[in-house]
């Protein structure tokens, strides 16, 4: 035997001995595993659920962090920073597990999600009645009859409608009769946007054709170069109103008044309130009043399969401690008047045993 044959056989035998032993290191540490697999670590039983909600300063993901401190140690709640838009309510419905991290939610500091289905969640009032009714967005897969809401908190946005200070543009009418090719920027609450696009006949195929086109508000990065601006927001540093914050501090806006006929069917058509834009509330903002509509309700909502005492556990927090709310980087806030408001989503019983007693509610018509 050659001395290269003999060091080839001392190397395969030094080779097979390394793998039998990690064989055996493998299988002794899969026994042990299947032995001491412990508990998951999310979920009811754990004292650990999973709360969807969007990024950490977005309003759902403002109340999720306060949610989540009200009901410590209690529970660990898992917040799930990425169940957001329409999919949010289809996570909780479902019990799914969230969508990947996207590189817009990277963006905003989003890094990680919960291993685990989503529990129970918090979003837009408007997501859970349109889920529930299987109506817009949810007509497909819906709808949604497990749901349940659990409380509605309140936070106000206003309707505002703005263009740069010299654009010529007086009234969103000119837009079709002149066939503008405008940038115009759109903030959150896309279903009254678009209603209200609808209202002066701009289309998205149109405004394409016209030269014109969208540019997201919401975004990490905005364009200033935009010609009208139009969304729901208040004055606050937070994701979805931060280009009112921002624009109106960067150029010279004005804000166009909004037809009384418009109003009250938004109003009516999406659960607004006819009210005023506060005095000299941004930057551009005559003082004569500038009547608006004004969109409120955030709820925390689960499934009709959540644990009486969890979502008792819930209600009660949000109750004692609701002063923690008015700390938020947004006008939330608690109202006993409102809290056990579905608007015709069910409460989930053990949620409406707590309101009724505290005297907030009699009788919730159509709750189980």
């Amino acid at each position: 035997m050659t001395r290269f044959s003999h060091t080839m056989r001392s190397l395969s035998v030094a080779t097979a001995c390394a793998l039998a032993a990690m064989a055996l290191t493998s299988a002794a540490g899969s026994a042990q595993a299947q032995t001491a697999s412990p508990a998951s670590p999310y979920g009811f039983a754990a004292k650990r659920p999973v709360l969807g909600a969007s990024c950490k300063h977005c309003p759902w993901g403002q109340l999720a962090d306060i949610l989540k401190k009200m009901m410590a140690p209690a529970y660990d709640i898992a917040i799930c920073y990425g169940c957001s838009g329409e999919n949010g309510v289809r996570y909780v419905s479902k019990r799914l597990m969230s969508a990947e991290v996207s590189d817009r939610l990277f963006g905003q500091g989003v890094s990680t999600r919960p291993d685990a289905p989503v529990d129970f969640g918090i979003t837009q009032a408007e997501y859970v009645s349109r889920a529930y009714e299987g109506s817009s967005g949810y007509q497909k897969d819906g709808p949604f009859k497990n749901l349940r809401v659990i409380a509605r908190i309140e936070d106000p946005a206003y309707l505002m409608i703005a263009v740069p200070k010299g654009s010529g543009i007086t009234d969103l009418r000119q837009i079709r009769e002149r066939k503008l090719p405008v940038r115009i920027m759109l903030g959150p609450s896309a279903a009254v946007l678009h209603a209200v696009l609808d209202y002066y006949g701009i289309s998205d195929k149109d405004l394409a054709a016209w030269g014109g086109g969208f540019l997201a508000g919401n975004a990490l990065v905005k364009n200033p170069n935009f010609d009208v601006m139009l969304g729901t927001g208040v004055l606050s540093n937070y994701p979805e109103g931060n280009m009112w914050y921002e624009m109106s501090q960067r150029k010279d806006l004005v804000f166009l008044q909004i037809p009384e006929e418009l109003r009250v069917r938004l109003a009516r058509d999406f659960h607004g309130e006819l009210v005023d834009l506060p005095f000299r509330y941004l930057r551009g903002v005559d003082d004569e009043p500038h009547p608006t509509v004004g969109f409120s309700g955030l709820d925390v909502y689960g499934r009709d399969d959540n644990p009486d005492q969890f979502v008792y556990d819930v209600a009660k927090a949000l109750d004692d401690k609701h002063g923690m709310i008015k700390w938020a980087n947004q006008p939330l806030s608690y109202d006993p008047a409102t809290v056990a408001d579905g608007r015709g989503v069910p409460l989930h019983p053990a949620a409406a045993r707590y309101y009724r007693e505290r005297g907030y509610i009699h009788d919730v018509v159509g709750s189980p």
